[in-house]
C-alpha cells in the first residue's frame, strides 16, 4: 500500500446541500447552490486515500461559509460566515430575513465548529509538511467585487504574501516562500500550457482557514479557475452536467504536482527535513 502523503487537505466549499435548520427559509434554486459554492471540489480534490488528513463537508457555502471568521456576519458583511446574498448577488432568504441569533448558534455548532476543530486538532500533529485549502474560482471577479469582471488567472496560490510568496509588511505569511514557489513549479510542469498564468497571492491573498490554522503548520490556499472545467466544451448548464473525464485530467494531474511538491519538501528544506 502506498505511503499517504504527510498532509491535510481542506475543501470547505465543495458542498450542495442547504442545511436541513433552513432548507424552508431560502430562495435559492439548484443552479443557485451550483454557482454561489465551489462546485464539484470534492470530486477534483479527492485525494482522501493519499493524504494524512481529508476534510470535505456537504453543506452548501449559501448556508454557513467555513472558510468565514464565526464573527464575520450581515449586515456589516453580506458574504461573511452566515450570508444575506449569494456571490452573484441574489437575496437567500425569503422575505430577507437572515438567521437570528439562535439559528446561528445552532449552525456554527452543528457544522463550523466541527470542521475547525478537525482542522485544529490536525494542524498540531507532528510530521505533517502543510495543510492545503482547496478551491475554485469564477472566471472573472464578480460585479460586486472592486475589480469586476476582471479575468483570473488559471490557478492562484496563496499564502499572504506578495506575488513571489515574499512577506509583506503587516501580514503574517501563511507558509515559507520557498514552499509556495515550490508547489507553483510543480503545478506549472503538469499543466505546461497554463504555466505563464499561474500566479501567487492575486486575486486572492489566502482566507480565514489558512490564516488561522497556519499559527501551528504551513498551510496554502489553491484556486483553481472554473474555466479549467465549465468552459462549453465540458459543461452542460441547463443541467448542470460536467464532463468527468475533464474533472478526472484536473485530479490526476493536481494530485501529481502535490505529490511531487511534497517529496521535494520533505528531501530539501529544512520543514521537510523536520517532517522526515
Amino acid at each position: 500500500m502506498r505511503a499517504k502523503l504527510p498532509i491535510i487537505v481542506s475543501v470547505p466549499h465543495g458542498g450542495e446541500i442547504i442545511a436541513p435548520e433552513m432548507s424552508n427559509q431560502t430562495l435559492l434554486s439548484r443552479s443557485d447552490i451550483f454557482s454561489d459554492g465551489d462546485p464539484l471540489t470534492r470530486e477534483i480534490y479527492d485525494f482522501r486515500y493519499d493524504v494524512a488528513h481529508y476534510f470535505e463537508t456537504a453543506i452548501a457555502r449559501a448556508t454557513i461559509d467555513l472558510n468565514r471568521s464565526p464573527d464575520d456576519l450581515p449586515p456589516v458583511n453580506q458574504d461573511g460566515v452566515i450570508k444575506s446574498h449569494t456571490v452573484t448577488g441574489k437575496g437567500i432568504y425569503r422575505k430577507n430575513r437572515i438567521p437570528n441569533n439562535d439559528t446561528l448558534r445552532l449552525l456554527l455548532k452543528k457544522y463550523y465548529k466541527p470542521y475547525h476543530d478537525g482542522l485544529e486538532r490536525r494542524s498540531r500533529q507532528p510530521h505533517l509538511l502543510c495543510g492545503l485549502d482547496c478551491h475554485t474560482m469564477l472566471d472573472k471577479a464578480p460585479t460586486n467585487s472592486p475589480l469586476p469582471e476582471k479575468r483570473r488567472p488559471f490557478i492562484c496560490l496563496s499564502n499572504r504574501g506578495d506575488r513571489q510568496g515574499n512577506k509583506v509588511k503587516g501580514r503574517r505569511l501563511t507558509c515559507p516562500p520557498e514552499m509556495i514557489r515550490s508547489l507553483s513549479q510543480f503545478l506549472k510542469e503538469q499543466f505546461p500550457e497554463e504555466a505563464h498564468s499561474i500566479v501567487l497571492n492575486s486575486p486572492f491573498l489566502g482566507g480565514y482557514i489558512v490564516r488561522q490554522h497556519s499559527k501551528n503548520l504551513p498551510w496554502i490556499q489553491i484556486e483553481v479557475n472554473r474555466r479549467s472545467y465549465l468552459a462549453p466544451e465540458w459543461y452542460d448548464p441547463d443541467n448542470l452536467e460536467v464532463c468527468h473525464h475533464r474533472i478526472a485530467h484536473l485530479r490526476r494531474n493536481l494530485f501529481a504536482a502535490i505529490r511531487d511538491f511534497t517529496e521535494f519538501n520533505i528531501q530539501h528544506t529544512d520543514i521537510g527535513n523536520q517532517v522526515a
